[in-house]
């Protein structure tokens, strides 16, 4: 009889060993979830804190940014009348008017095209010239600090300001810019009176303006190269120009790519110069940008939904333009 008590146990011990883990596995499963559930709650905590702290920046944005932005859009699709509000829904017809290439005579294309040429001075002048004055405050010589700050002297002295002193500069009773206005046979007694030089005097002037931000953006990407790469280039025998080529210009990509988009972006929208220094569409319209025609549409002519139209339009080819910059030459920056 003992013994078989003792097979009998024998056999229901496989059975039972193999029954605790099933019975143990739902307290486990039970734990789990409950874990995954705090879990869940603490990030949902977490995310609404994060909302709080950003509510009042957010509000700002819809304030400032989104609600003026689509309602833009809202009435550039309009007819206002003389207080903004939209009386009679016109559709795209605003849009057709601006982008209307078969009239040779659309002076809305022709700011459109004044406002590329200005962009196409300013932008690879500004890029040259940072590139260049960063180069030369590289060198290690003594008193180099002294013209570090001599080059970054514009970026303490606002763009309203700026124009003012070129105005200056620029004004034929100074006497300043007679000389370059007899060398170059100028009827006008003046650069901003011919139409042939009031868009480059003006790009000239925001080159300058400009130049601090510029220098001080590429001279930090200079700095930051090591010095290795030098040591190594010239170790086997590199000169000069090309460790300029191979070593410098590569690891200035995305500086230049920066500079680029800031700096075409910044050139489109560009106002205070051409207000101060010429305050109109200059001689025979030539320094009529495309930003300056949107402000005598709404400020003058009262025309909002056409102004607004004009706006979108600005807006979406500084997208395209930004796009096209990141998509094309965004795979040609070298980053570390």
């Amino acid at each position: 009889m003992k013994q078989s008590s003792i097979q009998h146990l024998d056999v229901d011990a496989p059975l039972q060993a193999e029954k605790l883990p099933a019975k143990s596995e739902q307290p486990g499963g039970k734990r789990i979830n409950v874990q995954v559930y705090r879990n869940l709650g603490g990030r949902v905590r977490e995310f609404s804190l994060g909302l709080l702290f950003l509510a009042p920046v957010l509000a700002v944005f819809a304030i400032f940014t989104y609600f003026p932005f689509f309602r833009a859009i809202w009435l550039s699709l309009n007819i206002t009348n003389e207080l903004g509000d939209p009386v009679k829904f016109v559709g795209l017809r605003y849009y057709q008017q601006i982008l209307n290439f078969s009239n040779p005579e659309n002076d809305y294309l022709n700011s459109l095209l004044i406002s590329f040429e200005y962009a196409l001075l300013v932008v690879s002048l500004q890029i040259v010239c940072g590139l260049g004055l960063a180069s030369l405050a590289m060198a290690k010589v003594r008193g180099i600090g002294v013209f570090r700050l001599i080059f970054t002297v514009s970026i303490a002295i606002s763009l309203a300001s700026s124009s003012v002193i070129w105005a200056l500069i620029f004004d034929p009773t100074t006497n300043i810019t007679t000389w370059l206005v007899n060398l170059l046979n100028l009827p006008q007694p003046g650069l901003l009176n011919n139409a042939s030089t009031a868009l480059i005097s003006i790009a000239v002037m925001s080159v300058w303006s400009g130049l601090g931000f510029n220098f001080v953006i590429t001279l930090a990407g200079m700095q930051a190269i090591p010095e290795d790469l030098y040591e190594s280039a010239s170790l086997d025998g590199a000169g000069r120009w090309k460790r300029f080529l191979h070593i410098t210009l590569p690891m200035l990509t995305p500086i230049l790519l920066f500079l680029l988009i800031i700096n075409t972006l910044s050139c489109f929208q560009a106002f205070t110069q051409f207000n101060v220094l010429v305050n109109g569409p200059g001689p025979e319209s030539s320094t009529d940008v495309f930003v300056y025609a949107i402000y005598q549409s709404f400020w003058a002519d009262h025309r909002y939904g056409f102004a607004s139209a004009m706006s979108i339009i600005l807006f979406i080819i500084l997208l395209i333009l930004s796009a096209m910059q990141f998509l094309f030459l965004g795979r040609r920056v070298h980053y570390r």
